[in-house]
């Protein structure tokens, strides 16, 4: 009888499990819940709450297959640049605050398995010898005249019990708790996604103003170069009487400001490159970052303009997606906790009073019974729980809301700034080589004593001005780059 029942339990167990077409489980234990089978078009764990978005269509559902580990820094690879792609990798493999998010990761990830534990049979096996006395004068229901009653021995043996439990989850709590856990798991993948994005767009944002840095630093090594031997030919002039000293000075003088103004960019260098080092983990006092110059290759958004659904691919906003979608199915399983819970109870072994008749046909014992528990009153505890979730989810939509309408203003900012650096650079350009020209008809006039000096210096600090407002220029565009595959959430 024993083994009959086992074997009905057991089966029952997989043709429950069959109907709900749940996934495979991982890890068995726990108690017990299988939901009967819901439509194909409602697979375990997908949540899709209809808000409402500033577009008028419904708030955007997300599959999990949507975020790849190098989706968040691929966008970055369209500068060229290898050394910048070696720095992002150092950064994703030694920052600890990736690792933190990770190892968060790792834990929603356990939690679903946990969940999902509850669609198995929970079993449980002990052994039990005890041996009971009663007192002589143990108390009795019908009253007896005699003072003292036989000392009774009770002596209990049992051999390899098994306890079975078995919900049904006819009313899809259990099911729906999966749905939460899974989404949480969902959610905190795309934290992790977001961890990525914002640690490779710091490196990368770093990167671009230590290589804008060495560009203003050509610029005015390039202008010292030329200074001195300018510098050279005046001392010269003036030492066989040809010009008089307030040229030298001057000349002098200018040049020792342009040697100040290097060291103050040799500084501020060593600042970024500490940064940059932080950043990808390194030790500061050994992290050195080679001299280069700003990448010619820059990404073009091939868009004139970012939409709301080209940014819902954003990790944080794939977040607070899934956030609203746990709060959709929180609603649910408050609803469902509502319901009766039943579940199939059952337990078999060998019981004695002495062990030589643990092997006896007749020491086989069962049990098999149906537990109903129905909530009757709690306060209006679950009424307002269910309150709360919807209220939750409410306030989750509009969090999302502006969370959009936040990254529409990023995104919209970096692309017109790119747009107008571009024309701005350009102008630019003409500038700079206007002032080139002017330099050289100064310098001519200078040399057949038509000029003084002072307008051939002030023709040289207006190149350098013009020049380095161009590098300027040029560093920004590529800055509002990185800005721009930040806010798309990595890549278009």
């Amino acid at each position: 009888m024993m083994k009959l029942f086992l074997n009905l339990f057991v089966l029952s167990v997989f043709v429950v499990q069959a109907s709900a077409q749940t996934t495979p489980l991982n890890a068995p234990g726990g108690s017990v819940t299988i939901q009967p089978g819901s439509g194909p078009a409602n697979s375990p764990g997908t949540v899709q709450p209809q808000a409402t978005s500033p577009m008028g269509n419904a708030t955007p559902t997300v599959s999990a297959l949507d975020l790849t580990p190098t989706l968040t820094t691929s966008g970055f690879r369209r500068f060229s640049d290898p050394m910048l792609e070696s720095l992002i990798q150092q950064g994703l493999d030694n920052s600890p605050n990736l690792r933190a998010a990770l190892s968060r990761l790792e834990e929603s990830r356990i939690r679903v398995r946990i969940a999902q534990s509850f669609l198995s049979p929970s079993l449980r096996s002990s052994a039990l010898v005890t041996t009971q006395s009663l007192s002589e004068r143990r108390p009795l229901s019908v009253p007896n005249q005699a003072d003292l009653l036989p000392r009774f021995q009770l002596n209990t043996f049992q051999l390899l019990p098994v306890d079975a439990s078995y919900e049904l989850d006819l009313f899809k709590r259990i099911r729906s708790g999966i749905a939460v856990a899974n989404l949480q798991a969902q959610a905190s993948d795309a934290d992790f996604q977001s961890f990525r994005l914002s640690l490779a767009s710091d490196i990368a944002r770093t990167y671009m103003l230590i290589r804008g840095n060495d560009a203003e630093q050509g610029v005015f090594r390039r202008n010292i170069q030329s200074r001195d031997t300018t510098l050279s030919i005046l001392r010269e002039r003036f030492r066989v009487g040809l010009i008089n000293q307030i040229d030298v000075q001057r000349a002098e003088t200018d040049y020792a400001g342009l040697q100040v103004t290097l060291k103050g960019l040799e500084r501020a260098r060593v600042e970024l490159v500490n940064g940059l080092a932080q950043l990808c983990g390194q030790d500061p006092t050994t992290f050195q970052v080679p001299s280069g110059a700003l990448p010619q290759t820059i990404p073009t958004y091939p868009y004139a303009s970012v939409t709301p659904e080209q940014l819902q691919r954003r990790p944080d906003l794939v977040q607070f997606i899934r956030q609203n979608q746990i709060a959709a199915a929180q609603v649910i399983l408050q609803q469902a906790s509502t319901q009766p819970r039943v579940t199939l109870v059952g337990s078999g072994g060998v019981l004695a009073g002495k062990i030589g008749n643990w092997f006896t046909p007749s020491a086989g014992t069962y049990l098999v019974g149906v537990n109903a528990s129905v909530p009757l009153y709690e306060g209006h505890r679950a009424r307002q729980n269910i309150a709360l979730s919807k209220q939750q989810t409410q306030t989750n939509q509009q969090v999302y809301l502006q969370a959009l309408q936040l990254a529409q203003r990023d995104a919209e900012t970096a692309l017109d700034n790119l747009t107008m650096l571009r024309q701005q650079i350009d102008l630019q350009g003409q500038t700079l080589a206007l002032a080139r020209r002017t330099e050289q008809y100064n310098r001519e006039l200078y040399v057949r004593g038509l000029a003084t000096y002072l307008e051939v210096l002030d023709a040289q600090r207006t190149i350098l001005t013009t020049e380095q407002q161009l590098v300027q220029l040029h560093s920004q565009e590529v800055q509002f780059a990185v800005a721009l595959l930040r806010t798309i959430g990595g890549d278009f």
